[in-house]
């Protein structure tokens, strides 16, 4: 069990710039989350927020004479190997938060979120009434010079998609709710007039919570998904519902409210994303095997071959899709190579004919696939945030506050 005084520790990861935010040249990113839970209902010895940062070194001094009434401890993401190739990192940097939080509740998300008042004892409180509380979000576009007709396909469903489940009312920093759009989840959720949702392991994606005892019990995100940044958090849904931590509840009253941004991540990042695999057959691996512990082998050699020869040759219920449609990454490995010839409408494999039509080249590489397929890391946070408790002179980099 995990003694702590710290009801909820807020897990954020970034890679952005100062000013990410779309119409709002004044806002710096760290202000909206800050300020929102600043004003929470909540204690603020309750609450500590933990941000691990891409850009740590250029803003490692942004908290130091904040005078905020919770603790936060601002971290760099370093060491990162994916983050070093210019890739998303996005596991081993949350893991890294699960290593320095403290809280008996995790709640998971980006940058560039604001809270209502009451979010943290809304929160709380379901998670005290046995669930782990899923959070569904809004994208506000009070600044944004058009609102976009949706936020997903699974949104342009609905002809309501930019009408709120039921009544909101907010303004904080000009946001004030009038334009908005949503995730497809409450569209769902709620359309018979419902206040809470059993919801499914599939929809612990974006702002979603987990004890603390929980996610070390998994070992954290599952860092076999870096490279890419698909599908990690569906996996640690899965992953919790093995390891029976799925009474997941998603509820009308607990939101938050997304900014939007101008979707750049610090310019040390590749511009176009290479693909290194396809991340669902990682999560019926551990699905099939019953494995909702992550990061415990190094050599995945023989996941590999189950990937290929089990799940997308004989489960993927979009295989013959995949197989036609997107032949650079079936089974599981993204090859390099395919390009787009317009005049028989389909992609072919000619690495020499590819290279001279760069544009229409799906970016796959084998040296990024055999990078990553040797260097996973065996972990165990359960040990390595022991050591940060310890003293351990490693975990002592960072601004805490």
């Amino acid at each position: 069990m995990i003694d702590s005084t710290t009801k909820i520790s807020f897990i954020i990861i970034t890679a952005r710039p100062d000013y990410p935010y779309i119409g709002r040249p004044d806002l710096h990113i760290f202000e909206p989350t800050i300020e929102s839970l600043r004003n929470q209902t909540m204690k603020g010895a309750d609450i500590e927020v933990v941000i691990v940062d891409y850009l740590y070194n250029e803003r490692k001094d942004y908290f130091r004479y904040k005078n905020l009434p919770f603790k936060v401890k601002h971290i760099p993401s370093t060491p990162n190997l994916w983050h070093e190739k210019g890739l998303a990192g996005i596991c081993a940097q949350f893991n890294k938060g699960i290593i320095h939080a403290d809280g008996e509740l995790l709640f998971f998300i980006s940058e560039g979120f604001i809270f209502t008042s009451e979010f943290c004892d809304i929160l709380w409180k379901k998670y005290k009434e046995g669930y782990t509380p899923l959070v569904w979000y809004l994208y506000d576009h009070t600044f944004s010079p058009e609102v976009v007709s949706a936020t997903s396909e699974e949104v342009s469903k609905y002809p309501d998609q930019c009408k709120l489940p039921y009544n909101i009312s907010y303004n904080m920093f000009g946001y004030n709710g009038k334009k908005i759009t949503m995730d497809h989840r409450p569209l769902h959720a709620f359309k018979d007039d419902i206040s809470s949702f059993d919801a499914p392991w599939e929809w612990w994606f974006g702002c979603s919570s987990a004890p603390l005892e929980a996610m070390l019990k998994i070992n954290g995100f599952d860092q076999r998904f870096d490279g890419d940044k698909s599908l990690f958090d569906c996996d640690v849904g899965s992953r919790l519902q093995l390891a029976n931590y799925g009474k997941f509840g998603l509820f009308k009253e607990l939101f938050i409210i997304r900014l939007l941004n101008d979707n750049t991540w610090s310019s040390n990042f590749l511009k176009k994303i290479e693909s290194i695999k396809c991340n669902y057959p990682l999560i019926h691996w551990s699905r099939n095997f019953k494995h909702y512990v992550a990061n415990d082998h190094e050599n995945i050699d023989e996941d590999i071959k189950w990937s290929k020869e089990e799940y997308c040759a004989k489960q993927c219920i979009i295989r013959e899709f995949c197989m036609k449609n997107h032949p650079w990454q079936y089974p599981f490995e993204h090859k390099e190579g395919y390009y787009y010839e317009a005049s028989n409408n389909s992609w072919i494999c000619d690495i020499e004919k590819s290279n001279r039509h760069p544009l229409s080249v799906h970016k796959s590489t084998k040296e990024a696939f055999d990078f990553w397929r040797t260097h996973i890391e065996k972990i165990d946070l359960r040990e390595e945030r022991n050591k940060r408790i310890s003293g351990d002179i490693k975990y002592k980099e960072g601004t805490f506050i």
